[in-house]
């Protein structure tokens, strides 16, 4: 390999100079305009090939593609399109517009039999793992779906034929709600060397064993082996084409290659006949196409840009460091020096892999060290995933913050002190560290993180 570090992935891997907006959708653009999501957000990386950007733009008009019952929609499901939970109000890869219609609610109960289930919720809601967990897989969960094919497409059915959406069961004492978050950049993350990821663990463990996060490793559904995950709130996904895999099927019921059981209230996606003859697409729905040309166009999403860098910004930079912010949000990683992918316009269970030359090796700044880390009871909601307990969560990485609506994993708040205050587990140190700040140092370090 002529001593370069290789990097083979089933998705397409991109990098991006910091420089500025010039991904967006104009060539020039004002001090004003940074600010302006609309002219700032949604365009390919800079660097690609026409080739490159027109497949960019192909997987661009399926993202925002509402699909139906015949082209395998449903028969439960969330949204009609990715779009509709990445998108609105503002551009396409963008945050959920509110907390109900652009959410997912994941729900569970304790299982009878652990030694977890006879103590209060509240004392063991941060250390549950999945032995200790019911998902209700028998009956739709874990993962709610709130609409029926036969509901939102009344005039394709006949009046006899009815499927009810998902209930919540009354025993699902776990309840979780995950706000859709932007996906701007996704594709750099996505290109990090999993020893890297293996590496930070190990140096926050020998720094600081008190804040040091956890690696989370999953299972990729393609190559069936095991990868450094990094994306969800949990780090329940390895890459962008493991994810897609999976929204396409929990959140549009779209059925592949590794995802093909339809969702359904029912045991082992059991579902009437008349949805099956409703269903045009066959089964997979998508033998390929869908997912890859998605893959490819989030992957290529250009980050947000950065905004101004003010004196007030600089310093509030160095208070986020002396708080020990910087230790678990990581400011910048670099991407491996060799990047393969799978060509959105291959087929599967093959794909034909493709390099990018001109996109790798590149730094960038997401701010997240890609580990879990104990939050605390409080933003604790006890469902794992993977190896991540009740009370772990993701280092959310902080670019585009200025552009986002909802913070934490819930959306519960829009407030930067507020989303601060209640970090707590590994982070409460820094937490009240912040809280005894002056009051020029707190207003330093909300404008830096107003910034990113």
């Amino acid at each position: 390999m002529n001593g370069m570090t290789r990097y083979t992935i089933l998705v397409p891997i991109v990098l991006f100079a910091l420089s500025g907006c010039t991904a967006a959708k104009q060539d020039i653009l004002t001090a004003a305009d940074l600010n302006n999501p609309v002219k700032c957000l949604g365009g390919p990386l800079p660097g690609l090939t026409p080739e490159e950007v027109r497949k960019f733009h192909v997987g661009e008009v399926l993202f925002k593609k509402e699909f139906t019952p015949e082209e395998g929609l449903g028969p439960l499901f969330n949204g009609k399109s990715c779009f509709e939970c990445h998108g609105q109000p503002m551009v396409s890869g963008g945050e959920g517009r509110d907390l109900s219609s652009t959410s997912i609610l994941n729900y569970a109960r304790r299982v009878e039999g652990s030694a977890k289930s006879k103590l209060p919720l509240k004392e063991v809601i941060q250390d549950l793992g999945k032995p200790d967990v019911d998902f209700f897989l028998t009956r739709g969960g874990p993962s709610l779906q709130r609409r029926s094919v036969t509901t939102e497409f009344p005039n394709k059915f006949a009046f006899e034929n009815h499927l009810d959406f998902e209930q919540i069961p009354l025993e699902a004492e776990l309840q979780s709600n995950r706000h859709s978050p932007p996906i701007f950049g996704d594709g750099l993350i996505d290109c990090i060397p999993d020893g890297d990821i293996a590496a930070q663990g190990v140096q926050e463990s020998m720094e600081n064993p008190a804040l040091a996060g956890r690696q989370i490793s999953a299972v990729d559904r393609y190559t069936e082996s095991a990868r450094a995950a990094r994306f969800g709130w949990k780090n329940q996904h390895i890459n962008l084409f493991n994810f897609t895999t999976g929204a396409m099927n929990i959140e549009m019921g779209l059925t592949t290659f590794a995802a093909h059981t339809e969702n359904s209230t029912e045991p082992l996606g059991d579902n009437p006949d008349f949805l099956r003859i409703a269903n045009k697409a066959g089964s997979p729905n998508d033998k390929g196409k869908i997912l890859l040309a998605l893959a490819w166009y989030q992957s290529l999403l250009a980050p947000a840009p950065r905004g101004p860098i003010t004196p007030e910004v600089t310093k509030g930079e160095a208070v986020f460091k002396k708080l020990d912010c910087a230790f678990c949000h990581r400011p910048t990683w670099k991407t491996a020096s060799e990047c393969i992918f799978a060509d959105p316009e291959g087929k599967l269970p093959e794909t034909k892999q493709v390099r990018v030359k001109a996109l790798e090796s590149q730094t960038f700044s997401p701010y997240t060290d890609l580990l879990v880390h104990d939050m605390g009871p409080e933003l604790a909601d006890g469902i794992p995933q993977e190896g991540a307990k009740g009370g772990e969560w993701r280092t959310t990485p902080l670019w585009g913050l200025r552009f986002k609506k909802f913070l934490l994993h819930d959306g519960r708040t829009r407030d930067l002190h507020t989303a601060i205050t209640m970090h707590g587990g590994q982070s409460s140190e820094s937490a009240q560290a912040y809280k005894k700040l002056t009051p020029e140092d707190k207003n330093a370090l909300l404008a830096f993180l107003k910034s990113l």
